[in-house]
């Protein structure tokens, strides 16, 4: 289910507000950040280690380059014990990196950020990292028994002509279940987001 609804997302932002995304100007430069074949591995997901313990034969990774844009990819199922509880807790990593070469990049980025804006995610914004970067997050019940909620949390980074994202989504019934704490997950986000563009030539 994440990775469909984070292809939603990043396919429906700019059907959304399509507006944002015309008249492009001309593309930025890439800051030096390449396409390499494994940004998981490369970035290592230290931080998120720590908590979960990735699931047999995860992470999956692709990598697509041309002269246009070249598009990273890694997909990780985790799973963590729960103290109390015989079923672990299961959560999901989707990150995706794109090197825009021959457009800018910053209308795709800003109608991502409306999109989450008018699903009524929590924005806030993250100093010092890329040229501009923000957290979404969301926390809403999956069915009609209110107590099941998918907690979803973003983390969006622009540095010229690279975007970047990580998806980070688990769920939890009320009362039941526990999950990690907001402030976790976001330092987890933020630690392992540094090292993956480290990784791919970022400073």
């Amino acid at each position: 289910m994440g990775a469909i609804l984070a292809s939603v997302v990043w396919s429906g932002a700019v059907a959304v507000v399509p507006r944002m995304v015309q008249g492009r100007s001309s593309a930025q430069s890439i800051h030096g950040y390449h396409a390499i074949d494994k940004i998981c591995e490369a970035g290592k997901l230290t931080a998120f280690r720590q908590k979960y313990k990735m699931v047999d034969n995860y992470p999956l990774e692709h990598t697509g380059r041309s002269d246009s844009m070249d598009i990273m990819r890694c997909y990780a199922l985790m799973k963590r014990s729960v103290s109390g509880s015989d079923t672990p807790d299961y959560a999901t990593l989707d990150i995706r990196v794109e090197l825009h070469k021959t457009v800018d990049s910053s209308p795709e980025y800003a109608a991502t950020r409306h999109y989450f804006e008018q699903q009524k995610f929590e924005i806030a914004d993250v100093p010092n990292l890329g040229q501009e970067a923000y957290y979404a997050y969301g926390d809403e019940p999956t069915s009609s028994d209110k107590t099941f909620h998918d907690i979803n949390y973003y983390l969006v980074v622009r540095d010229g002509g690279m975007t970047f994202s990580l998806y980070w989504t688990d769920n939890y019934q009320l009362g039941k279940d526990a999950t990690l704490d907001r402030d976790t997950v976001r330092k987890a986000m933020l630690d392992d987001t540094r090292d993956i563009l480290k990784a791919i030539g970022g400073k």
